[in-house]
């Protein structure tokens, strides 16, 4: 065989055997991730994080982000106000736009702002944190002298909740709790602080197909000062119980994310806690990933009673004086006039008393977060979160407070600020006097 023969020879022979070798290469990949044997999981944990990390690296603008939905309403700021049928008072509301808390009379003045950047609180348990920029308060709850806890939540960022802090009246820091707090935060009578915190579990949860890591919930106390005394972690408090089951109802995608998207915690005061089934003490939460809500029994760390019911994606369960509870269903509703809707119902029996649905002329939808509050002379403040939107209703269903967020997109009118969370004050509970800050 001549020498050009040779070489054509080996040519083929070398290109074969590549071909080859890239052939069983694709076939054991596919292979490798049809039935998932080794290296899997390193390859599978390897492309997650550099895809997160890439995500986490791209360049966003607040507007880009959740913190802005579309607008539907041309017109901001109060649009109805019954004086006779209204509960008097001042709302407290947090809105997607900035780092910012505002009090709004009934007629729709800010009268007194909160503002403290995350940048220059001083934290340092977050390595690489998102800009101001992509950064809001989630929730807030105001003290009679002023004081206010700020939930700090980051666009973008696995876990999204960024900590913690107490601010004065002139938002000057208090104190700081440097974990991952989000979505909700509550004070109770004995002056208490009940929250959420998340975590990157690296345990596997006996019993379950969950495999590491993914995302961890816990309920957290804390000292009025802000220290730490007690944290339970959820998916514990569910094995510990006879509600175990609920597991099976953990999304398939989630098994490896958010495992519970626990948005909603309220401890049951003695003064509530007669015309319940529950202990004063315990805990309501509520885990969107599983459509749940559950009372947690602190010291115990297990859950006492749970239920899934009508509602899908749901949000904020407040207990009732009456016995009852009141939660805001995001997307289980299937009637005319949006997706949203409240419902009051008896624990025991899971029976509706009262509903409040949107209507034709009235569309009410918020995909996720949103709120309620049941106010003394027995109408509902509704948080409608995507719709920058806070409305008062009554028992009848007739709206007779409105309020649409009036901070736009500066480069886009179609994009209104969502409305993190509201709650209607009475004026005479709070004991400092207004200073608004410039807004800026």
């Amino acid at each position: 065989m001549n020498k050009k023969s040779r070489s054509i020879g080996e040519y083929l022979f070398i290109t074969a055997s590549l071909f080859s070798i890239v052939f069983l290469s694709f076939i054991l990949g596919i292979a490798m991730m049809e039935f998932r044997f080794w290296p899997y999981s390193l390859f599978k944990d390897a492309y997650d994080a550099a895809k997160a990390w890439n995500e986490r690296l791209t360049p966003l603008s607040r507007y880009e982000t959740d913190f802005y939905s579309l607008n539907n309403y041309p017109k901001s700021g109060v649009l109805r106000y019954n004086r006779e049928k209204a509960y008097d008072g001042l709302t407290l509301f947090t809105s997607g736009h900035a780092q910012r808390a505002f009090l709004l009379s009934m007629e729709g003045q800010i009268v007194h702002e909160w503002h403290l950047p995350f940048s220059q609180v001083g934290w340092n348990h977050i390595p690489f944190p998102v800009g101001d920029d992509l950064i809001s308060w989630r929730k807030v709850h105001l003290y009679p002298n002023g004081d206010l806890l700020v939930i700090y939540v980051g666009s973008g960022d696995t876990p999204w909740g960024y900590g913690l802090a107490k601010i004065d009246k002139d938002s000057h820091l208090i104190w700081k709790y440097a974990k991952r707090v989000h979505h909700d935060v509550e004070v109770g009578s004995n002056g208490k602080i009940y929250t959420l915190i998340q975590s990157i579990s690296t345990t596997k949860i006996p019993g379950t197909h969950f495999n590491p890591p993914f995302i961890e919930d816990s309920i957290v106390v804390l000292s009025p000062e802000g220290d730490e005394l007690k944290k339970v972690l959820i998916s514990k408090a569910f094995l510990n119980s006879e509600f175990a089951d609920v597991f099976e109802f953990v999304p398939a995608f989630l098994a490896r994310g958010d495992l519970w998207h626990t948005n909603a915690v309220e401890m049951l005061d003695e003064q509530l806690a007669e015309p319940f089934p529950f202990l004063a003490g315990q805990v309501l939460i509520s885990m969107r990933a599983t459509d749940t809500i559950a009372v947690v029994d602190l010291n115990e760390e297990k859950v006492v009673w749970a239920i899934r019911g009508e509602w899908h994606g749901q949000h904020d369960p407040d207990f009732l004086p009456n016995g009852n509870l009141l939660i805001f269903d995001n997307q289980g509703h299937y009637g005319r006039g949006g997706r949203s809707q409240i419902i009051e119902f008896k624990p025991t029996t899971r029976e509706v008393v009262w509903r409040y649905t949107g209507n034709e002329q009235e569309i009410f939808f918020s995909a996720i977060r949103s709120s309620q509050q049941r106010l003394p002379n027995g109408n509902t403040l509704i948080v409608s979160s995507d719709q920058g939107r806070i409305f008062e209703v009554t028992p009848q269903q007739e709206i007779v407070w409105e309020f649409i967020n009036s901070f736009r997109s500066p480069h886009n009118d179609k994009l209104i600020a969502v409305i993190f969370s509201g709650e209607r004050l009475q004026s005479n509970s709070l004991h400092f006097e207004f200073n608004r800050i410039n807004q800026n």
